[in-house]
């Protein structure tokens, strides 16, 4: 019997409902270069993802509605009772399977997006200079993600292996990745990510506690929009804890809307 791989079952599932139920993270598993678990079905997979503490589960577009979600779901949360399981856009499908278990809304992630067209940068506050990103910057762009992300329960796990892992997928770009120094020091940076020809995404932006306030942030947010645009984007898109309010009214003023929502669920008896 041929071994199964997921990765058919992810790409029967991006075409038919739009969207990857893979994320980053969970790739990095499935090629083991993050710790976790990936159960392969015949007609669909859980993934225990162990460095951010998720689980993802996917099932064959010809097989759903035969309970097999469900079952991927329950087993996988009696494993690993304190992940979160991660429902992309939040279909009535993962509602029911969700309220089935008693599992609860944790997280919700907004995913936005705006077309590129009319993007004007903006400068940077004096002091700061905001170019590609240079292999000696790595520790600082890691150092920085650690500390503007440290409330965070995934984005702030970020190492230097990580990271480095991260830039030998296929689609980093070093000329997308820009970093704001000041003087010596990193201050910030926004990381961009081009899906195709056509989209692009604010993949990470962060500015360094105690640079913020000045527009650093916003400088960093539209030199990477401009970026994409010059590279041949026509629309991009982002991914904001809706928590974050401050973060989400930045994108709002900067022209982004709401296109839908992703979904944490947690069991009821875990913090």
């Amino acid at each position: 019997m041929p071994e199964l791989d997921p990765r058919v079952t992810a790409a029967a599932c991006e075409a038919h409902d739009g969207f990857s139920p893979l994320n980053d993270s969970a790739r990095l598993v499935l090629d083991r270069a993050r710790k976790g678990e990936v159960w392969a079905r015949q007609d669909g997979f859980a993934i225990l993802d162990d460095h951010d503490d998720t689980i993802l589960v996917a099932v064959s577009p010809g097989a759903r509605g035969k309970g097999l979600g469900t079952s991927l779901v329950a087993e996988a949360v009696a494993a690993r009772p304190g992940h979160s399981v991660w429902a992309f856009r939040t279909l009535p499908a993962a509602r029911a399977v969700a309220a089935k278990l008693g599992l609860r809304p944790a997280r919700e992630l907004l995913r936005m997006g705006r077309s590129l067209t009319g993007i004007v940068p903006v400068p940077a506050p004096t002091g700061y200079r905001i170019l590609p990103f240079n292999p000696s910057d790595a520790e600082g762009v890691v150092e920085v993600n650690r500390a503007a992300f440290a409330h965070h329960p995934e984005q702030g796990r970020l190492t230097i292996d990580d990271f480095q892992a991260l830039t030998r997928q296929p689609w980093f770009n070093a000329a997308g990745l820009l970093v704001a120094h000041h003087d010596d020091e990193v201050a910030g940076f926004h990381w961009t990510k081009r899906h195709d020809a056509n989209l692009g995404e604010v993949y990470v932006l962060a500015v360094r506690p105690g640079h913020g306030g000045a527009g650093l942030g916003r400088a960093l947010l539209t030199a990477g929009l401009a970026h994409l645009h010059t590279v041949g984007c026509e629309d991009v898109e982002l991914y904001v804890e809706a928590s974050e309010e401050r973060v989400v009214a930045l994108y709002t003023a900067t022209g982004f809307r709401t296109l839908n929502v992703d979904t944490a669920y947690r069991r009821g008896d875990t913090p």
